[in-house]
C-alpha cells in the first residue's frame, strides 16, 4: 500500500539544502532588518535544449512579506547573478498549471515554453508549465552558453539585503 510521505521537519529540510549545495546548487537568502524572510534555490548547471540550464527549484517568501514585490526582487537578483556567470545559462522553472506560482513566474517575465507533467507528493501526476529566462544574446547574434563546457562551481550562499533596488 502506498502512503503519502510525512511532512519533513526543519532539520531535515536544512540537511537537504546542505546536500544540494554540495552538488553545486546555489541558495539565495532574502533578508529584511537582519532577519531571513525568504530564499530561492537554483540547481547546478546541466545540459538541456542545446545549452546550459539552471533550474529555479524553489522560491519562498514569508507570509508577512508576500504581495510586496519582494519575490520579484529576489527573482531579479537571481537572474542578475546567473547572467553574470561566465557563459550564462538559461534559467528554467516549473509550476503547476493554473497555480499562483505559475501566475507569479509569468508576471515575473518567464516565458511559458512547454507543458510538463511531474509526479507530486502522494505519487500522483501534476500537469505543469515550464518557464524559461534565456541568457542574453551577444552583439554577434550568438546566445551565451550554447554547447560550451562549464567549469565546476563551488557551493555558494548569497545573502541579499532588501536595500537592493531593481
Amino acid at each position: 500500500m502506498l502512503q503519502e510521505p510525512a511532512e519533513r521537519s526543519a532539520p531535515e529540510i536544512a540537511v537537504q539544502l546542505l546536500d544540494d549545495l554540495d552538488r553545486g546548487h546555489v541558495l539565495y537568502v532574502a533578508e529584511r532588518q537582519g532577519r531571513s524572510v525568504g530564499f530561492a534555490q537554483v540547481s547546478g548547471p546541466t545540459i538541456g535544449d542545446g545549452g546550459h540550464v539552471v533550474e529555479l527549484r524553489s522560491l519562498y517568501i514569508g507570509s508577512e512579506y508576500r504581495h510586496s514585490g519582494l519575490g520579484r526582487q529576489l527573482l531579479r537578483f537571481v537572474l542578475r547573478d546567473v547572467r553574470q556567470r561566465p557563459d550564462p545559462p538559461a534559467l528554467r522553472a516549473w509550476a503547476a498549471s493554473g497555480s499562483a506560482a505559475a501566475g507569479f513566474l509569468q508576471a515575473a517575465g518567464g516565458q511559458a515554453v512547454r507543458e510538463r507533467w511531474k509526479v507530486g507528493q502522494g505519487l500522483y501526476a501534476v500537469r505543469g508549465i515550464v518557464f524559461d529566462w534565456l541568457p542574453p544574446v551577444h552583439s554577434n547574434g550568438v546566445r551565451s552558453a550554447v554547447n560550451q563546457p562549464r567549469r565546476t562551481m563551488k557551493p555558494q550562499v548569497h545573502a541579499w539585503d532588501g536595500a537592493l533596488r531593481a
